[in-house]
């Protein structure tokens, strides 16, 4: 048994889940496999299939000119009931975004039928690359734009704040990348200005968490990957954050088998 962390009022702006294919999957261009449809529908019931435009580099040997060629492909997009999140599948990829993010488990669930769906649908379909992404944006209304923020944010990762003048900063990002067992972590975090290139007027903190492994891999692989990740992303978002952001939260604590 483990201890799960959860929050009931996360800042979370977005969580995505997303697998590229190795290959472009074949016959997605023009049509849905029923028994595919039927099981992503289960999840995801308000279809909205659309048009989007694929870009080629050309070379071309007899002129010596790079062209850009731009080709219309199918793109299968599927919402929940209230366009709470949302499955995008295309033959170079698929992906599972929440932004009304509830529960790992919950999406963990939504991913998996869609990846052992299509396991099933194509089963020499291979993943070329997986990514787990959390994009947290904290604001809080009660602190100055840019100071204050040790209060919610560990001290290390906000430091190098005081160094800044406040009237004349419009953005403060830091990009730190670590490997984590098989997986690379992507950890952007510091002040993202919404009002970019303004200097910054509202306070906001983001903590952006991207785990992703670059490597070929059977589908039902990524699910074990995506464990990995989350694990992965948990341990940073913990250590990045103090108390008090905790409390405002509402954190809870559930012990899993």
């Amino acid at each position: 048994m483990h201890e799960t962390v959860l929050y009931n009022d996360p800042f979370l702006k977005q969580v995505v889940a997303r697998i590229d294919f190795v290959t472009p999957l074949a016959g997605l261009e023009k049509t849905l496999p029923t028994k595919l449809g039927n099981v992503l529908t289960e999840h995801f019931p308000i279809a909205e299939p659309t048009e989007s435009l694929a870009f080629q580099i050309e070379f071309n040997v007899g002129s010596g000119a790079v062209q850009d060629k731009r080709t219309p492909i199918k793109v299968w997009n599927f919402y929940g009931k209230d366009r709470e999140k949302q499955l995008s599948l295309g033959p170079p990829n698929v992906f599972v975004s929440q932004n009304s993010y509830s529960t790992y488990e919950e999406l963990k669930e939504d991913f998996g039928s869609v990846v052992n769906a299509l396991d099933a649908t194509f089963p020499d379909t291979k993943a070329g690359r997986f990514g787990l992404r959390y994009v947290n944006i904290i604001e809080s209304d009660g602190l100055p734009t840019i100071k204050g923020w040790e209060e919610f944010i560990a001290q290390p990762l906000v430091g190098s704040i005081a160094f800044f003048d406040p009237a004349k900063l419009t953005r403060l990002i830091h990009v730190a990348e670590m490997k984590c067992g098989d997986l690379t972590l992507r950890f952007q975090f510091g002040l993202p200005n919404p009002d970019y290139p303004s200097v910054i007027k509202r306070p906001s903190f983001v903590l952006d968490l991207d785990a992703y492994v670059e490597a070929a891999h059977p589908l039902a692989i990524s699910l074990q990957y995506m464990e990995q990740a989350h694990e992965c992303i948990q341990h940073v978002f913990e250590q990045s954050i103090t108390d008090k952001l905790r409390e405002r939260m509402n954190v809870k604590t559930a012990v899993q088998e």
